[in-house]
This record gives structure tokens, sequence and C-alpha cells, in this order.
């Protein structure tokens, strides 16, 4: 199995900051203080899921890959 592709919806994101506090690393608030992925290998993927589980608004899509696509 290969790494996860991670997403966050823009336009659902309202900034909470959950992923950047559990994911450290992976997300960043961005000039509009909404989040954005910066670096998706920078945590587990534990650590991701638990990032798209925490966000109050369900805006980070985490997809498993079967391979590094």
């Amino acid at each position: 199995m290969g790494k996860p592709r991670i997403e966050v919806d823009q336009e659902l994101c309202v900034g909470s900051g959950n992923c950047v506090e559990v994911a450290r690393g992976v997300f960043a608030l961005n000039e509009e203080e909404k989040a954005e992925v910066v670096d998706p290998t920078a945590a587990s993927v534990e650590d991701v899921r638990e990032a798209e589980e925490q966000c109050p608004v369900a805006a980070i899509l985490v997809e498993e890959r079967e391979s590094d696509e």
C-alpha cells in the first residue's frame, strides 16, 4: 500500500487548526487562515487519519492508494 492522498477542501475549511496540532508538519494555515497540506510525509498515517477525524467540518480527505502514484 502506498502513501495516502491528502486533500483539504478550501470551501469547507473554517481554519480551526485542529489538523495543524494533530498532524504537525503535514498541515499549515495559509494566508486565508485555512488549512493546506504542506508536507504529506511529515507525520504518520495514523496522525493524518486522526486529523481527518478531528476536523469539525470534515474538510480533510485522506484516501489510501494501492501504490505510490
